[in-house]
């Protein structure tokens, strides 16, 4: 959490927020509290969960703690609502459905340390008994298992960071800027941003001249865009519009979109189940018999939209291929590979799935020919306007001065997350240039004359050409729609 950038380094003194989560436990845990919070319960059903390797699955209700200056999402085996006194601990963390948040001053920070031990083929698992704490003003970016190598079969690590606030102590909550960035698309000179929670778009060409356009959607709904030549598709989970310069905006469908991608003027929409759905402005939306599944990664090709989808209890995945007439084909079951493979991400042209470190050919068939191995492990990637992208952790350097995707040793801020976007050649996947950004997820499209923009925190731009580590430039998309008001 804290070296992906979703919570601050914590600090003494400082004021730190980010997403928080109520585990219930024994009351012998270590930091176990005990909290009395009004429980509002998920609408969604409960899920049969994991518990552990040597435990039953149990079924699992979900909600939000509502208590006195904080917020947390709650999971736990019993199914309860109103008011609720719980056991538990609370932790900073992220997930799809982390709706909790807390704020407040540090007036605490002590490293946790627990001992570990490696079975079987390498892995490593917690041995009960040797929980410690170390008092430090500041903790450190990184922490953890990690990628280090250990000596031995044993080692005493330092995990988490435990966090004491004071919730009380801290300013009031500065105005909203009028838009929050949450997504970017581009098509030619035109360059359009959504919100990220409200029904909120702009629309900005080349000249810097700015629209603004509030679409007839729900507050609160993260949103995508997806630009075309004479337009833009917005979506998210209360469906999809339709957005051109002049005219109004349309809700198209109502049914949720999970992923999507523009080819030419028409768009291609996960919609999570087995039927996908087909926009064209000014048609009636066409369903497509696809694949259900998580899609990890959709982009473009030429006059066709691929997607990697991982089936529901299925150890590979499918590509699958939309064309421009609408024809959908969805390709055989390709291995995940056991060698911590992630999510696997399209990558270049020729058209690559990358799985780890591991590169495949997407064939014509949709099956994929192993071709090579990255030199490191990305965190994600993809292609966007037919720039391929990728994005990992900054590194210092190894035994044997590796420092990919980079050319050599740079000097970066240590007091920003340590994280690199890479722009590749689409033919041999080398590196063109690299920029820093303080996030492990963000968003990227591609624009005109090599321009290329990604949401980190804002709307940031540098070019395919820029030198390497050279700090993107800061578009204020706030101040341009608080101009438009």
């Amino acid at each position: 959490m804290i070296g992906d950038g979703e919570i601050g380094v914590p600090r003494r003194g400082e004021v730190l927020a980010g997403p928080l989560q109520f585990i219930e436990t024994g009351a012998d845990a270590p930091h176990a509290v005990r909290v009395r919070a009004e429980l509002v319960p998920s609408e969604r059903p409960p899920i049969w969960q994991y518990t552990g390797e040597e435990s039953p699955r149990r079924w699992e209700w979900s909600g939000l703690l509502r208590g006195n200056g904080w917020t947390a999402s709650w999971r736990g085996a019993v199914p309860r609502t109103g008011q609720v006194d719980l056991t538990g601990v609370f932790w900073g963390s992220f997930g799809p459905d982390m709706r909790g948040r807390f704020r407040g001053r540090v007036t605490r920070v002590r490293m946790a340390s627990e001992r570990y031990e490696r079975r079987g083929a390498g892995g490593w698992y917690s041995v009960p008994g040797h929980y410690r704490l170390r008092e430090v003003d500041t903790a450190p970016r990184f922490f953890g298992l990690g990628d280090t190598e250990h000596d031995g079969d044993s080692a005493d690590m330092e995990t988490s960071v435990v966090v004491d606030l004071d919730l009380d102590d801290v300013p009031a909550l500065p105005v909203r800027p009028e838009l929050v960035p949450g997504d970017v698309s581009a098509a030619g000179s035109v360059v359009w941003v959504v919100d990220s929670t409200l029904p909120v778009v702009l629309r900005i060409d080349a000249d810097d001249r700015a629209t603004r356009v509030m679409l007839p959607g729900a507050i609160g709904t993260p949103r995508r865009v997806h630009a075309t030549p004479s337009g833009c598709w917005v979506t998210g989970q209360d469906g999809a519009f339709w957005v051109t310069e002049g005219a109004d905006p349309v809700r198209v469908d109502d049914r949720p979109v999970v992923a999507g991608a523009a080819a030419g003027e028409s768009l291609v929409a996960s919609t999570g189940t087995a039927v996908w759905r087909h926009y064209l402005p000014g048609r009636e939306p066409v369903d497509l018999p696809a694949a259900a599944g998580y899609v990890s990664s959709m982009a473009a090709v030429g006059d066709s939209a691929y997607a990697v989808v991982l089936r529901r209890g299925e150890s590979a995945l499918r590509v699958v291929r939309v064309s421009a007439a609408g024809e959908c084909t969805v390709g055989p079951a390709v291995p995940l590979l056991p060698r911590g493979h992630g999510n696997p991400y399209l990558l270049g042209d020729p058209l690559r799935v990358v799985r780890g470190v591991d590169v495949g050919v997407v064939r014509p068939d949709l099956s994929v020919h192993e071709e090579r191995g990255l030199p490191k492990r990305q965190l994600g990637g993809g292609i966007s306007g037919g720039v391929s992208w990728t994005v990992g952790r900054q590194l210092y350097g190894n035994a044997t001065g590796e420092w990919w995707p980079l050319p050599g040793p740079v000097v970066m801020d240590p007091t920003r997350p340590s994280w690199v976007l890479t722009v590749h050649d689409p033919a041999s996947l080398e590196p063109v240039t690299s920029v820093p950004v303080s996030t492990h997820a963000p968003r990227v499209a591609a624009g005109a004359d090599g321009q290329v923009f990604v949401i980190d925190r804002a709307v940031r731009r540098f070019r395919t050409d820029s030198p390497v580590m050279a700090e993107p430039e800061v578009i204020d998309v706030a101040s341009i729609a608080a101009r438009l008001q």
